[in-house]
């Protein structure tokens, strides 16, 4: 869950991402989409991925009608293209001014971090200054990218400027501040926690990010339910709380005013895309928003 998380603040650290080299394959995805449709209201929720592979193909010709036909686009930071802003909220709660990030953390430990870091070109020393989920979410980036996925072709940012070169309104469930507060460990000991769990699955992390990703492409809810909820749920319940029920339960509202609005004003359409990860599992905006009488269907 953690690599999702990283996926969704690559850009933030573009400046730190070694270039990849794999080579491409062509991959035809059909990811999951939800609509809700009452007649005078409709409105579609697609679970988007914030990277993505080269040679990937997302974008069928129905969806990219389905797109065209909204009046609006909501997503979940409405200013996600806005590098300067995310990098800079980004700082604000990522770094430690204390220059501390190693402490607590064994000679081991210490040590198998630089081994990790060392092909980017980053060392412990060199990342002091940040908070110990901060350098397991720089690792992961780096990660991510090296496996090649790429941020500035993922769905978000690839909707987002659809929706700017056609003058379709964009707006955002919450800021960018909002989002990072969600991110940010409550303590020390989940701070630690972040790390400790990212340096046990790194010998994984390549196959982990590749099967995250064809579980997206797939469209297979079950699989994607396993590595985006339940594992988080097991393993960082607080971390899931955090990140996956508050924000569900703060958009659910939000999407049902906009669901209103549409009524109101005599009719039209909405494109909601947010991570896959916030449509799937009992607490999921889906969920909730049926929970409140609202019929949501999978499109198939």
């Amino acid at each position: 869950m953690f690599k999702a998380l990283a996926a969704a603040l690559l850009l933030a650290f573009a400046p730190l991402c070694a270039a990849a080299e794999n080579a491409p394959t062509v991959t035809v995805a059909h990811p999951l989409l939800w609509e809700i449709d009452d007649g005078t209201a409709h409105v579609y929720l697609f679970g988007s991925i914030h990277v993505m592979k080269p040679d990937t193909i997302w974008l069928s010709d129905d969806l990219k009608r389905r797109f065209a036909s909204a009046d609006q686009a909501w997503f979940e930071v409405a200013d996600l293209d806005d590098q300067a802003a995310v990098q800079q909220q980004a700082q604000k709660y990522m770094l430690d001014p204390s220059g501390h990030m190693t402490e607590g953390l064994t000679p081991d430990e210490i040590k198998s971090l630089d081994a990790l870091l060392a092909p980017y070109g980053l060392s412990s020393t060199r990342l002091m200054g940040y908070r110990k989920w901060a350098v397991a979410l720089v690792l992961n980036v780096q990660q991510i990218a090296a496996a090649g996925y790429n941020p500035k072709t993922g769905v978000d940012l690839t909707l987002m400027q659809s929706a700017r070169a056609t003058g379709k309104p964009v707006h955002g469930f919450e800021t960018i501040d909002q989002e990072m507060q969600k991110l940010t460990p409550a303590n020390a000991a989940e701070d630690m926690a972040a790390l400790r769990a990212t340096l046990k699955d790194a010998d994984s992390a390549t196959k982990d990010i590749a099967d995250l990703f064809d579980a997206w492409a797939t469209g297979d809810e079950k699989r994607l339910t396993y590595f985006m909820v339940d594992k988080m749920k097991t393993e960082e319940p607080s971390l899931y709380h955090r990140v996956i029920v508050e924000r569900d339960a703060a958009w659910t509202p939000q999407v049902e005013q906009l669901i209103r609005d549409l009524k109101t004003k005599g009719g039209g359409t909405a494109f909601v895309t947010v991570g896959v990860g916030h449509l799937i599992g009992p607490d999921s905006l889906i969920a909730m928003l049926r929970a409140d009488g609202v019929k949501a269907t999978q499109v198939h």
